[in-house]
């Protein structure tokens, strides 16, 4: 096989004809030196006789985690390392790429910078998703800063890590992303945590765009009801895992996985987390907070 200088993980759960769409969009961009593998959180559909049919015009693999419930992160972490590609980006398998996608995310990739597009709802009503969309677009493209750095001037920026890319050794150098909670709403908050620990850098690529559905009821398993609830406990707890000590051990146990050793054990935290709690979880909700009210001052005045 002819070696691939780019690589997208598409993780996916139950969605079958929804993926099959998405390979045949991404075929669609007139590239061919790419690699698609899609990584299949425990699915029980008939994902995997689908992808025996394929025949794209790209490199396709796939891998099966296999798992029980929200297994996200472990599936996103089993596509990042079987994929081949010196450049890796992630990509959910509701997100349909835009023309130039492949290209955008590739070629602007550099050594500790997190690539990231804008995630465009189809449906223009989601105000939610537009508004945070459009503070993305007012960063100056392809101009890397520390995510330390975009917090403290851009404290309106909402970093989302569906639609980003990365140089292979970077994710694993960064330690993937965590599978310690298992529970919707908490993978995103961790990772970017983290790359603001380590000091990475984020730019904003405009071409590397994507079409985003918006939320179905049943995504990931779940009901609206039942994100809601995960979302609050996963707000509740995941301060305690955003600690030094835990960024460390995440990664050593991704270096370990990655070199194919027996898995560092992760220090424990529950008996912790009484101790995190107060103010941790104050910090993030007067975060959040701020967060909406400027987010109603802007609506207000548009």
């Amino acid at each position: 096989m002819t070696p691939v200088d780019f690589s997208i993980v598409i993780t996916t759960y139950n969605r079958s004809a929804v993926v099959e769409r998405l390979l045949q969009a991404l075929d669609a961009q007139g590239e061919r030196d790419f690699q698609v593998v899609v990584a299949i959180d425990g699915s029980t559909d008939d994902t995997e006789a689908m992808l025996a049919r394929q025949r794209p015009g790209f490199d396709l693999k796939w891998v099966n985690t296999h798992c029980t419930g929200y297994g996200l992160a472990l599936a996103r972490n089993a596509g990042i390392l079987a994929a081949d590609g010196r450049v890796v980006a992630v990509l959910d398998d509701d997100s349909f790429p835009e023309p130039g996608f492949i290209a955008a995310h590739r070629d602007s990739a550099r050594p500790g910078v997190i690539t990231g597009g804008p995630r465009r709802p189809s449906d223009p009503a989601d105000t939610r998703m537009m508004a945070k969309v459009e503070r993305l677009s007012t960063l100056p493209p392809l101009t890397p800063k520390t995510i330390r750095t975009l917090d403290r001037e851009r404290p309106d920026l909402f970093l989302i890590e569906n639609n980003i890319s990365l140089l292979r050794e970077d994710w694993i150098a960064m330690g993937l992303f965590s599978e310690r909670m298992k529970i919707y709403g908490f993978i995103g908050q961790e990772f970017f945590a983290r790359a603001r620990f380590l000091d990475l850098s984020y730019q904003y690529n405009p071409a590397a765009a994507i079409v985003h559905h918006g939320e179905m009821e049943g995504d990931n398993g779940l009901q609206r009801a039942g994100k809601v609830r995960q979302t609050r406990l996963a707000a509740l707890l995941r301060p305690t895992l955003m600690t030094p000590r835990h960024f460390r051990a995440q990664i050593a146990w991704a270096r370990a996985r990655a070199d194919g050793a027996p898995e560092v054990a992760l220090p424990p935290w529950r008996l912790q987390a009484g101790l995190a709690l107060p103010w941790r979880w104050l910090r993030t909700k007067a975060a959040e907070t701020r967060r909406g009210l400027r987010d109603r001052i802007r609506r207000s005045g548009s």
